[in-house]
């Protein structure tokens, strides 16, 4: 469903015959309210986890983040300028997939390729970023992300790698009637119209629909979340 049928879908299963929706652009009173409704159960369901499957930007599949860090920069951050990771601000929800991030030797090409580790900040900083390793130019075997989200490199690069590595995007916003719920399964657009049947039904004291969005929402987001949501992974050793 596109954002429009989303739209009139949700008055129906609201039952607000009164609302005749043709268009999501500049309504006013009770039209504009299931726009927003619409918009906010959106917004809601995307930011419900920040590691969504179905928001991730994958560097495998022509998106993600492709970078070459100058000669001696450790320190590669956020934006699209130079000695930058060439990524937009505003398409990054804020979370790396850190496993995801590997190099190759520029001139080489993917054969030349290798996995980067990923560690903490503060073990990148005692580690490559003190005394004489300051200094060290060569191949980055290891990655952190710093407290501003840059991508840290260990040892600091020496301009012959390329970086490639993947992340989730932010929320995105439908605006235009034809725009649909980006990444998201179709089978879980009536997601947003549970949700939106909550908000209705709470500003209008309209308990049964409020029960009806509850029970609809959480079992679309149970099976959304057992498919796309965040994956447990095993501890590693205790000694």
């Amino acid at each position: 469903m596109n954002f429009l049928e989303l739209g009139q879908r949700l008055t129906i299963e609201c039952g607000a015959g009164n609302v005749q929706l043709t268009t999501m652009q500049n309504q006013k009173g009770e039209a504009l309210r299931f726009v927003n409704w619409v918009s906010q159960a959106w917004n809601e369901l995307q930011t419900v986890f920040d590691c969504w499957e179905w928001m991730r930007s994958s560097s495998l599949l022509g998106a993600g983040v492709s970078f070459v860090a100058d000669p001696g920069q450790a320190v590669v951050p956020l934006g699209t300028g130079p000695g930058q990771i060439g990524l937009d601000p505003k398409d990054f929800g804020g979370k790396w997939v850190e496993d995801s991030f590997r190099n190759y030797v520029t001139s080489f090409g993917f054969r030349s390729e290798i996995f980067l580790e990923s560690i903490s900040y503060d073990w990148w900083r005692d580690a490559y970023m003190y005394g004489a390793n300051r200094a060290v130019q060569t191949r980055p075997v290891v990655i952190a992300v710093g407290p501003g989200k840059e991508i840290c490199l260990g040892p600091p690069s020496n301009g012959l790698y390329t970086t490639t590595g993947d992340y989730y995007r932010s929320p995105a916003i439908m605006a235009q009637d034809t725009d649909i719920p980006a990444g998201l399964p179709t089978q879980y657009h009536m997601a947003i119209i549970y949700k939106g049947m909550e908000y209705y039904g709470a500003y209008e004291a309209a308990t049964e629909v409020v029960a009806r969005g509850e029970e609809g929402y959480g079992n679309q987001l149970f099976e959304l979340t057992r498919r796309y949501g965040p994956r447990v992974k095993m501890g590693g050793p205790l000694a």
